[in-house]
């Protein structure tokens, strides 16, 4: 039995307008035409969908169900015809990003030139900040995030694993020597990056015995900006942790030396979220899809 989906269609307004004559109205059909169609429909199925008084329209337990089911049917096939529709749109407009500062800088903003160059029409508003940004309320269209995503109310979508290294410059290690243990780092310059909102100084997430745990840098300085942490290691004052990204480039040059490699914690997770949405536009699908690629 093949049943039309305009036929369908016509049943489910029935259904909603609880009348012939609204339902005809509303199609633009008249109401003989939307009379013979539920006809053929029952006549199709074999029972009755609806029953018909002289001032209104109600379904019967069987109409109920089929209602149901048809509506859903209708709004999926309804979603499909849009995802075709957006798929051959050119993406353009405003993009709205969030991104945490040293990952923003380092990993994304180089790849924009990239992005724009593919979808030209799209201008992208960057904002560079740590600090938790709420989506919705402040118009961003997508964000980076680091960690488990908390908010069930966005989609996230993995792009790398950053490991957590301490690291050092050799000229620090001449004078000071290397850690060989977590317990020794009582013994050196550990320089903490702090909270902006604060002032705390952020734990160093450390494995032992095959479990991550929390220890409390302790060192001459402090800093609440990351870029002013890299500095401070780099030029030998200390210690420091910092996420594989920032500091492959000096690790491969010699400027900067990992150490404790056995007390690495397990890799954090870097995803770009963004809200859901029924339909999502053609701007925020292409840059989501460009970002998750360009990170691979």
């Amino acid at each position: 039995m093949e049943l039309d989906l305009r036929t369908l269609a016509i049943f489910v307004k029935v259904a909603e307008r609880g009348s012939f004559v609204r339902a005809a109205e509303a199609l633009d059909l008249g109401q003989s035409g939307v009379s013979n169609a539920i006809k053929r429909l029952e006549s199709q199925l074999g029972v009755t969908l609806l029953v018909r008084t002289t001032r209104s329209v109600k379904l019967t337990q069987d109409g109920e169900a089929f209602f149901h089911r048809c509506r859903q049917v209708l709004a999926d096939l309804e979603d499909a015809r849009q995802v075709l529709m957006r798929s051959r749109r050119q993406p353009a407009g405003v993009l709205r990003v969030s991104l945490p500062v040293s990952f923003g800088r380092t990993r994304v903003v180089p790849l924009l030139g990239a992005f724009q160059a593919k979808y030209p029409k799209v201008e992208v508003a960057i904002g560079i900040t740590d600090r938790y940004v709420n989506l919705v309320d402040e118009g961003v269209d997508v964000a980076v995030r680091f960690g488990t995503l908390e908010d069930s109310t966005l989609i996230a979508r993995p792009l790398v694993r950053a490991r957590r290294l301490i690291v050092g410059a050799p000229a620090y290690f001449a004078k000071r020597g290397k850690p060989g243990s977590i317990e020794a780092l009582a013994a050196h310059n550990c320089l903490p990056l702090t909270y902006h909102e604060t002032g705390r100084a952020r734990p160093w997430r450390l494995r032992q015995d095959g479990v991550d745990r929390d220890v409390a840098p302790r060192g001459s300085m402090a800093f609440n900006d990351g870029h002013a942490l890299y500095t401070a290691v780099k030029a030998g004052f200390g210690l420091g942790q910092v996420h594989d990204y920032y500091v492959q480039a000096d690790i491969a040059a010699g400027l900067l030396v990992p150490v404790l490699a056995d007390a690495e914690p397990e890799a954090d997770v870097i995803s770009i979220v963004y809200p859901q949405a029924r339909h999502l536009s053609p701007r925020v699908r292409a840059f989501v899809d460009f970002l998750v690629g360009a990170c691979r």
